[in-house]
Formats: structure tokens, C-alpha cells, sequence
């Protein structure tokens, strides 16, 4: 009888046992547990949408904002040749000419 375990040994495998069984989750336990953390995978997936469609959106907006800033600049530029630089040239050329002119006839 040397190779059987005592009843002791015994004792003691199936108090390990029985801790290691009530440590173990059941099958019913576990499915409920995959279908609420595949359950917040979802809603972190929408709401991840979300936030991209909203980048999305703002970036758009920044861009159409930058177009248009970019284009009332360009527009000052043309106005501020049109309305202030080229009449100033022309009185300038037309006191040059004067001078000109009243200096050869005088």
C-alpha cells in the first residue's frame, strides 16, 4: 500500500479541488460576461464613430474658414492696389509731368 495516498492526502486534494471549483466561472457566467464586454466594444465603436464624423466636420469647417480668410486677403490686396497705390502712381506721374512741363516751358 505504499503507493496509495493516505487519507489525509486525500483530504487535502479535495479541499484543492473544491477551492479551484469554486474559483472556476461558469459557462453561463462567462457567455454573460463576452456579451457585456463585446456590448461596450460596440459603444466605444460608436462613439468612436462619432467623434471621427465630428473631427471630421470641424476640420471641414476650419478649411472652408481658412478659404475664405485666405481669399478676403487676397481681395484687401486688390482693393488696396485699385483704392490706394495706383491713384497714388498716377498723381505722382501727373506732378512729374507738371514739373516736367513747367520746367520746358518756363
Amino acid at each position: 500500500m505504499p503507493d496509495e495516498p493516505t487519507l489525509g492526502e486525500l483530504s487535502r486534494r479535495l479541499d484543492n479541488n473544491a477551492a479551484m471549483l469554486t474559483q472556476l466561472v461558469q459557462r453561463a457566467e462567462y457567455a454573460a460576461d463576452q456579451r457585456l464586454t463585446e456590448r461596450r466594444f460596440i459603444e466605444l465603436e460608436r462613439d468612436v464613430d462619432e467623434v471621427r464624423r465630428t473631427l471630421g466636420d470641424d476640420i471641414k469647417a476650419v478649411r472652408s474658414a481658412l478659404d475664405a480668410a485666405a481669399e478676403k486677403r487676397t481681395s484687401n490686396v486688390k482693393q488696396a492696389f485699385y483704392a490706394g497705390i495706383l491713384p497714388a502712381v498716377l498723381v505722382l506721374a501727373g506732378i512729374v509731368v507738371q514739373i516736367w512741363l513747367a520746367a520746358r516751358g518756363g
